[in-house]
């Protein structure tokens, strides 16, 4: 064989050879990438309380005697209001529990109105109650409720945040020392 020849011969099996490599599926040569590929680890989820939201609401109703049968309706209203503001969900969920026991239709001796229990005559001297609003009904209620109190816990801090949406809560004869105590133990934060 002459070596023209040979060359022929060693290009036609080379190309047979990498023909049947790549039938095979196998790489052509030792540098090239290899057959199977494997997908880098998907990101951890880190818990949220936020993704949570709505289960976190429901367990903090089911530990209320008055919310243990709310409806998903209004778990979800406050789970949606509490992340609008960045709150909580607990923590709105356990000032309704506390301020009304669910009920959207209580009314207090002070004049607390709702779910949330605001005091139109304590909170419109602070905050915009031009809007009409119907403190009966439970949407109005928790959003101007929430807005509330989310203004108080971003200006006060948590439990002072919270204690301070007792009324005010500053010198109140008939406010409830335990108020803030109450709604931190049952949302979970104490």
């Amino acid at each position: 064989m002459t070596e023209k020849t040979k060359s022929i011969f060693a290009f036609f099996v080379g190309l047979a050879l990498l023909f049947f490599m790549a039938v095979l599926g196998l790489p052509a040569s030792s540098h090239s990438e290899p057959a199977l590929k494997f997908m880098p680890a998907p990101p951890k989820l880190e818990y949220s309380i936020f993704r949570t939201g709505g289960l976190e609401v429901a367990k903090v109703f089911g530990r209320t005697q008055g919310c243990y049968d709310a409806d998903a309706e209004l778990i979800e209203e406050v789970n949606s209001a509490a992340a609008r503001t960045g709150l909580d969900p607990r923590i709105v969920a356990a000032t309704v529990a506390v301020e009304s026991g669910c009920n959207p239709l209580a009314i207090s001796s002070r004049g607390a109105i709702g779910l949330m229990q605001i005091r139109p005559a304590v909170w419109c001297e602070k905050y915009d109650c031009t809007k009409t609003y119907n403190f009966l009904n439970r949407h109005d209620n928790v959003q101007v409720g929430v807005f509330i109190l989310s203004d108080l816990i971003s200006q006060y801090g948590v439990q002072e945040g919270v204690r301070r949406y007792q009324g005010i809560g500053l010198g109140c004869e008939t406010c409830d020392g335990q108020y803030t105590e109450k709604i931190l133990r049952l949302a979970g934060r104490k």
